[in-house]
């Protein structure tokens, strides 16, 4: 099972935003889905990832779907990669399953 808001347990307008490392790993369940981003050849758009997919758009903790593709640049650098995977990590925080272990 990967990155999940069916039930949008985790979204709450209220929360306290937390400090997401841009680390590899997600270390909210015993899943440990892999974070990071791709590049879509087509438009160049740079998205994050969560165990390998693609998150196109997500429900954000005020209860709105968001768009995730940034448009980038032929040059990519290692920002725009740094970028998309602190964002896959601010995403997975807003899973379903995050924190339940």
């Amino acid at each position: 099972m990967s990155f999940t808001q069916e039930k949008l347990i985790n979204i709450n307008p209220k929360q306290v935003q937390a400090y997401v490392s841009p680390g590899d790993r997600c270390d909210g369940c015993d899943f440990e889905c892999k974070l990071g981003y791709k590049y879509s050849p087509y438009g160049y758009h740079i998205y994050p990832t969560i165990n390998g997919e693609i998150v196109s758009r997500y429900i954000n903790q005020n209860y709105k779907s968001q768009f995730t593709g940034v448009v980038v640049l032929k040059t990519r650098t290692d920002q725009q990669k740094l970028y998309a995977k602190t964002w896959a990590g601010e995403i997975a925080r807003l899973c379903d399953l995050y924190k339940t272990r």
